[in-house]
C-alpha cells in the first residue's frame, strides 16, 4: 500500500503518509497545522495498536504557524506513546550553517538563546532523532544535486527544497518574527497577498483566470519549505509544502531526463492552492493526473480560484482535484458544466469527516 491522508489541519497541513504491509505498515507525519488540531491528531496516534506506534519520519516543513503550532504540542506531550526514528527541522542555527558552511554545528547551544519550544522539545526528547540522516546539519541541497535518502521499507525520497539561499534569507527576519513559542507568524507575511478569482455569482471563468499574471511568492519563511518527492513501488507523490514555485521548477528540471513532462502521480499543492505558488510553468513541467489541496479556507481564502484554473487549463485532461474540505472556495468546484468543459473531477470528504481525506496510491 502506499496512500496519503491529509488530516483536518484547519488553513494548514497534515499528512499521514501509509507505506507497507497495510497490516504493519510503514509510517510518515508531515506536518502538524495549528495547535488546535492537536487534539485530533493525538486521538488517532493514542488509537494506533502498539506495534504501528513507530514512525520512520516526522518533517516539520517550515516556522509557518499552520505548518508548525501542533508540533509543539505533539513533542510536549509527555503521554503520548509514539516514537519517530527521525526528525527534520530546520531551526535557527541550521540557517546560520547554512550560511556559515564551514562553522561546527552545536546543536548543544540550540534553544535558550532563541527561545524556541519545538527546539527545546527536540533537545530534551528527541536529539538523537533530529536531523539524523543529515548528521544534525541542515535540511538542505547540497551543491547542483539533490539528495535522495532512503527509509526502511523502500521509501526512496528526493529532497526538492530548500537551497541555502533561501535558508540563509531567513536570517535576518528570524527574530523578528519569532514570538514567544518561537513561530513566524503567518498575518504579516500574507497580508498583501492578492485574492485573485473569487466570484460570488456564477461559476468560476476558467479561461480569464487562467491566465492571471503569476506574480511569486517570495516571502522568506515559504523559502525554507522542506519539500519532497516520495517514491514507492512506481509511484510518485510530490508534496509540495509552501514551496516558492522558482525552487520547485529548478529541482524538477534536474528530474526531466529528456521528458517533456515528468510523471508524478499525486501533487499535495504548494500553499493550500495560493496563486503565488502555482505557476503555468509549473504545471507544465509535470504530468500529474492528481491534485490535492489542504486547507478549509479560513485566513487566506485557499485554495484560489487562479490556481485551481491553471491547472485546469495547463495540466492535461482528467485530472482529478481532491480537497479535504467542504468550503466556499472548493465547492464552487463542483460544477457539472465545468467539469464537462475541463474534463475533470472532484473529490471531497464526506461532510461528517470534514477535514479528512485519505487518497491511495497503491494498494
Amino acid at each position: 500500500m502506499f496512500e496519503v491522508e491529509m488530516l483536518p489541519a484547519r488553513e494548514g497541513d497534515c499528512l499521514w503518509i501509509r507505506y507497507g504491509s497495510p497490516t504493519a505498515p510503514h509510517q510518515i507525519l508531515i506536518d502538524t497545522g495549528r495547535a488546535a488540531t492537536y487534539k485530533a491528531l493525538r486521538d488517532r496516534l493514542i488509537k494506533l495498536p502498539p506495534k504501528q506506534r513507530t514512525f520512520e519520519l516526522f518533517v516539520i516543513t517550515h516556522v509557518d504557524r499552520d505548518h508548525i503550532e501542533g508540533a509543539m504540542a505533539l513533542l510536549e506531550d509527555k503521554n503520548l506513546p509514539i516514537k519517530f526514528n527521525q526528525i527534520w527541522f530546520n531551526g535557527y542555527d541550521h540557517l546560520v550553517s547554512a550560511r556559515d558552511q564551514n562553522k561546527k554545528l552545536k546543536v548543544e547551544e540550540f534553544g535558550a538563546v532563541q527561545g524556541e519550544r519545538v527546539t527545546s522539545a527536540l533537545l530534551k526528547k528527541q536529539k538523537h532523532a533530529w536531523n539524523r540522516w543529515w548528521k544534525r546539519k541542515p535540511v538542505v541541497l547540497q551543491g547542483d544535486g539533490l539528495p535522495r535518502p532512503t527509509l526502511p521499507g523502500g521509501m526512496k525520497l528526493t529532497v526538492l527544497s530548500p537551497d541555502r539561499q533561501k535558508l540563509v534569507a531567513l536570517i535576518p527576519d528570524w527574530e523578528k518574527e519569532c514570538r514567544a513559542a518561537g513561530m513566524v507568524p503567518g498575518a504579516k507575511a500574507r497580508a498583501d497577498e492578492t485574492l485573485h478569482g473569487i466570484e460570488v455569482f456564477g461559476p468560476p471563468n476558467v479561461e480569464k483566470l487562467a491566465t492571471t499574471p503569476f506574480k511569486a511568492d517570495t516571502t522568506r519563511p515559504n523559502g525554507t519549505c522542506i519539500v519532497l518527492l516520495a517514491e514507492y513501488k512506481m509511484k510518485r507523490a510530490l508534496l509540495g509544502a509552501d514551496s516558492h514555485a522558482d525552487r520547485l521548477i529548478a529541482s524538477l528540471k534536474k528530474l526531466q531526463e529528456g521528458k517533456q513532462r515528468i510523471p508524478i502521480d499525486l501533487f499535495k499543492v504548494s500553499h493550500h492552492g495560493s496563486d503565488r505558488n502555482v505557476s503555468k510553468e509549473l504545471i507544465e513541467l509535470i504530468d500529474c493526473p492528481l491534485y490535492l489541496f489542504s486547507t478549509n479556507g479560513s485566513y487566506s481564502h485557499h485554495p484560489a480560484a487562479a490556481a485551481i484554473a491553471r491547472i485546469l487549463k495547463f495540466a492535461g485532461t482528467d485530472v482529478t482535484i481532491a480537497f479535504n474540505y467542504h468550503s466556499e472556495f472548493t465547492d464552487k468546484w463542483d460544477e457539472p458544466a465545468l467539469k464537462t468543459t475541463y474534463h475533470y473531477r472532484t473529490v471531497y470528504p464526506d461532510k461528517k469527516s470534514n477535514g479528512t481525506l485519505t487518497v491511495p496510491l497503491a494498494k
